[in-house]
């Protein structure tokens, strides 16, 4: 019985320390539409569109698989995995990471990884 008890301690804090999470979903903070500036929300080349299984641009329509939320120094960081369509060929399916780092003023930066970031302001809905 003792042993079990000492397995069982030395196994929790492992459990209890882990410092990435993984959604099925795009939390929704996130959902909405999404560009570099508000001046370019109607600009269909510019803006994303996130929903909760969803990543659209002008180039792609993405299914979200999951999203990893990683503890940072600054809050959460998410990478999205999704599998995406061009509409030019549907049938042409690719696996795409997309990092997403929020910040406290309601913004984002999104790319396909940490040196590729951009900031992105939520488009007012229509």
């Amino acid at each position: 019985m003792r042993t079990v008890f000492v397995l069982v301690s030395a196994l929790l804090p492992s459990v209890s320390l882990a410092d990435s999470v993984r959604h099925l979903s795009v939390p929704e903070r996130f959902w909405g539409t999404w560009a570099p500036d508000t001046d370019l929300c109607r600009d269909h080349k510019a803006i994303f569109v996130v929903s909760a299984k969803g990543y659209v641009t002008s180039q792609a329509s993405c299914t979200v698989q999951w999203v990893t939320e990683t503890a940072g120094a600054g809050g959460s960081i998410y990478s999205a995995h999704m599998r995406c369509s061009n509409p030019d060929a549907p049938d042409e399916i690719t696996e795409v990471n997309r990092v997403i780092v929020p910040n406290d003023r309601g913004e984002l930066s999104a790319g396909p990884d940490f040196g590729q970031l951009k900031s992105y302001r939520r488009c007012p809905a229509n």
